[in-house]
């Protein structure tokens, strides 16, 4: 029974995690999800459980709302624990600008924060709404297209994309045969030339060149006008987050900021964004944390980490899960 408990604690908090980037709790009533004995529940930040052992899955909390799964539908709580949209959906995601993606009849659409379905469930894929867009992809009778759709089901412009990504200062990275943005109006900003490219934050967005280019495959960081702020000579090169983002030289990590200057020389294995002024980092095969000079804060013992989020982070020793604190003390920990 106790194996039974473990794994499902791991593979349900692992699963939960991977939306974290994307969920947010209120930064003055924090909670987070935990398991149990196989129900889930939520702890604050000093490891109270606030809201009891109760639900079959739990996911963080985003906007107010959060996904729980009871008798294998999933619906929303708030953070009273008052299930406020009743669980009725085959899946569903995370509310961001006021909506949420659900899945009925292996379809997905969008609901607002009262449970009314505004565009109905007609998708493959949605992402979270940004700018007042959400990017879904079409059935595969209609060739599977990505398109921006807004909240009354409206595609944006009428342009379908083989790919396209969320809305971020005002525009959105869509693919055609190449990589290039658009506007919140279905206009070209940048036309369709990158590799790959990535969401705009701080003014700039990473992208890599095309073959055939200079530098072909390196990522470097263009404004909003498509000029190099720093020329494509990295490996690999992430978003900006909190004013850092990540680059790759020879193989290691490191972080540069705005200003095209490296402020943390690569020296790490892996690097996650920073998230709640701290990054996860990889040293000789195991992950701990730096702060925004460099400085290790805590010691890199764990297996895996994944990012802090209103001051806890969870992380993972062996089969072991547990949330901790920024000096690295146990504030709760799953049950084996």
């Amino acid at each position: 029974m106790k194996l039974r408990y473990l794994f499902l604690s791991l593979v349900a908090a692992i699963m939960l995690l991977t939306i974290y980037a994307n969920a947010a709790s209120s930064p003055s009533y924090a909670l987070f999800p935990v398991n149990v004995q196989g129900k889930w529940g939520y702890i604050d930040k000093a490891g109270k459980l606030d809201i009891q052992p109760q639900f079959e899955e739990a996911k963080p909390f985003s906007e107010g709302l959060a996904q729980v799964k009871i008798d294998q539908k999933w619906g929303y709580i708030d953070q009273t624990g008052k299930c406020v949209i009743a669980p009725q959906f085959q899946g569903n995601a995370p509310f961001s600008n006021g909506m949420a993606g659900i899945r009925r009849e292996n379809k997905w659409g969008y609901i607002d924060t009262k449970g009314k379905i505004v565009v109905n469930p007609n998708f493959q894929q949605v992402t979270g709404f940004s700018q007042g867009y959400g990017v879904v992809q079409t059935p595969s009778c209609c060739g599977g297209k990505w398109i921006f759709v807004d909240t009354k089901g409206l595609i944006l412009a009428d342009r379908f994309f083989l790919q396209a990504k969320k809305f971020s200062e005002g525009l959105g990275a869509v693919r055609e045969k190449s990589w290039g943005y658009i506007d919140t109006k279905g206009n070209n900003v940048l036309k369709p030339q990158f590799e790959v490219a990535n969401n705009f934050s701080n003014g700039l967005a990473s992208v890599a060149n095309r073959a055939g280019h200079n530098q072909a495959g390196k990522y470097g960081f263009i404004d909003k006008a498509g000029k190099w702020a720093i020329k494509p000579t990295f490996e690999r090169a992430g978003t900006f987050s909190e004013g850092m983002a990540r680059i790759r030289i020879d193989e290691l990590w490191g972080y540069v900021n705005p200003s095209c200057k490296i402020v943390i020389t690569p020296q790490f294995q892996n690097a996650d964004p920073f998230s709640d002024v701290m990054a996860a980092v990889k040293i000789d095969y195991k992950w701990g944390y730096i702060n925004k000079a460099g400085q290790v804060i805590i010691e890199p013992i764990f297996d895996r980490v994944y990012s802090f989020l209103n001051g806890l982070a969870l992380v993972r020793i062996g089969s072991q899960l547990k949330y901790i604190d920024k000096q690295g003390n146990t504030v709760w920990q799953f049950d084996e």
